[in-house]
């Protein structure tokens, strides 16, 4: 068993106060800066690309990473940020809907599956002037990998298939284009329902393969999978929808399926059949795999980094930082605060033998 620190993190302000405050985060906490600030800088001309290719989606964030960099004296091409680790992780996310009769209100679960070397282990609630208040997991410091906004839309996202990057045993990626993170803040930041956030992805270059899932406070759903530059979006058509790693919509695709994907999904798909209660599903997520969708092969790159389960219409989210089954779940507003800055995560590791990796 490891331990490892988790973090929550409130900003309030402009885009460059919101990044002032980002660094004098980082400055209390100087252990992590090797993750977030490389030895080497990027490129010049590979940053400016990057720029250019945010900046209609994600216009404020070079104030905020001006701010970022003038409180450490940073030059910009030294953030790993720009750098972008192409490295996408596993996850298992569903919606169901809302049931006025019952008096069910509509949730979007998911699990997150990674390491906590590739994670910033950080939710944070972000107040920037003039853009829709969230609460999500940051990524990178700048993006966002989950979270809700203010106005109740929710977003989450699983990796469609084999990683994507222009690093060895990586899939080289088939357009450039947004990584999921900076899509997940610019719809956090931008939209306020499901039919929005559609356009706005719509309109965006899309270079990772994923599963985006989205629920809004009217009850709607949507699933967004982008495979190769291509988008196809899923709509629930019984109340339900749900995605782990594998793709859906397109079942053209081969050589992308693993066992663990399959097994998740109709585990997930079984449950949501059964319309079992949102009590019921949560305690799925909470269960370790292959009974449930909690797994702890953080080794392999695929342990439950964290447990979330958003209520669009009421605003509020439960939080559990790491594997469920050893960590608590803490919950809070959109915008809110938990009751710490600093926490200990317990992580303990397992395997699960060769079928867990085989292609079906």
């Amino acid at each position: 068993m490891k331990e490892i620190n988790a973090y929550f993190h409130e900003m309030k302000g402009t885009a460059y106060e919101v990044g002032k405050q980002q660094a004098v985060w980082l400055k209390e906490n100087p252990l992590l800066k090797t993750q977030f600030i490389r030895s080497e800088p990027v490129a010049k001309e590979a940053v400016k690309e990057t720029k250019q290719l945010l900046r209609p989606y994600l216009p404020q964030l070079d104030e905020e990473i001006a701010g970022f960099c003038d409180e450490l004296k940073l030059d910009e091409t030294y953030l790993t940020f720009y750098y972008s680790s192409r490295l996408q992780p596993g996850c298992s996310h569903c919606v169901m809907q809302g049931k006025k009769t019952t008096d069910q209100q509509t949730v979007l679960l998911r699990n997150y599956d990674f390491s906590p070397i590739f994670d910033d282990m950080r939710l944070v609630s972000t107040h920037v002037e003039g853009l829709a208040v969230h609460t999500g997991s940051s990524l990178l410091l700048f993006g966002r990998s989950d979270g809700m906004n203010e106005h109740g839309l929710s977003v989450t996202f699983s990796a469609c298939g084999p990683p994507i990057g222009n690093e060895p045993g990586l899939k080289p990626p088939a357009v450039a284009g947004l990584q999921v993170y900076h899509v997940i803040r610019s719809v956090l930041e931008y939209c306020e329902t499901v039919e929005e956030a559609i356009r706005s992805i719509q309109e965006m270059p899309v270079a990772s393969n994923v599963h985006l899932m989205l629920a809004d406070r009217k009850g709607e759903a949507a699933a967004i999978e982008m495979m190769d530059g291509q988008k196809a979006v899923r709509r629930p058509e019984r109340g339900y929808i749900a995605a782990t790693n594998h793709p859906l919509a397109d079942q053209t695709v081969k050589g992308m399926t693993k066992h663990h994907s399959v097994v998740r999904y109709e585990m997930l798909m079984e449950a949501l059949e059964e319309q079992r209660s949102s009590d019921s599903l949560v305690k799925l997520f909470q269960t370790e795999y292959p009974d449930g969708l909690t797994v702890h092969n953080y080794e392999e790159l695929f342990g439950t980094m964290r447990t979330v389960m958003f209520r669009p219409e009421e605003g509020t989210m439960d939080y559990c930082f790491g594997s469920p089954v050893y960590n608590r779940t803490y919950s809070l507003r959109v915008g809110g605060t938990l009751p710490f800055r600093e926490q200990k995560v317990q992580f303990h590791q397992k395997e699960y033998g060769p079928s867990f990796w085989k292609n079906v």
